[in-house]
């Protein structure tokens, strides 16, 4: 990301999520995140500096998208796919770019989940839409861990547990990752 841009992310209460959307606030950018409650839109916005956040569950996410991106969104991180990354795709600004994180949608749904209907805009944007997985960027694992740090020590970059306890309530805490039920990093406690 680049200072002054908008950044958009989806599941912004996970970890993943939360991660990113500090990592871009204190990059400059504007930030909003899309989640299913209002309580999680309140604790990104008040806890993690987003700039507004969005409830899928109540909003119309393409209509709200476009009213807190009214000059389109550069940078999309997509941790679910499915009609959120088509809301997305409808409000990119030109040359946006979208990194795919996950793909909540298809991992929880027992039928295939239709590409994006809205793909045209991929030409007329001229948008480029990537997949972002973690192990690429291992390499340059000591000059992100270095920026990383320095945001932590100074108390900028937080990222919340939701801590289960007992080893027997492990399939609880995984459950969490695909209903939701979670904010920041599900560990369990033993």
């Amino acid at each position: 990301v680049k200072p002054s841009e908008t950044f958009l992310v989806s599941a912004a209460a996970g970890c993943t999520g939360i991660m990113a959307g500090q990592v871009a606030k204190l990059s400059g950018c504007k930030v909003i995140g899309i989640c299913g409650t209002d309580k999680k839109g309140e604790v990104i916005t008040s806890d993690y500096g987003f700039d507004g956040f969005i409830n899928y569950k109540t909003q119309d996410v393409e209509a709200a998208i476009g009213k807190l991106c009214p000059e389109g969104v550069d940078v999309y991180y997509d941790n679910v796919g499915g009609p959120i990354l088509n809301a997305a795709i409808a409000n990119m600004a030109l040359f946006g770019r979208i990194p795919v994180c996950g793909l909540i949608t298809n991992y929880v749904s027992e039928t295939a989940v239709p590409g994006p209907s809205k793909f045209d805009q991929v030409l007329m944007k001229r948008l480029r839409i990537e997949g972002f997985f973690s192990p690429d960027f291992y390499h340059r694992g000591p000059e992100i861990n270095q920026t990383l740090k320095k945001w932590t020590d100074a108390g900028q970059l937080i990222l919340p547990f939701d801590v289960v306890t007992g080893l027997e309530n492990t399939v609880t805490a995984y459950s969490k990752l695909f209903t939701g039920a979670n904010i920041g990093k599900v560990v369990v406690e033993m």
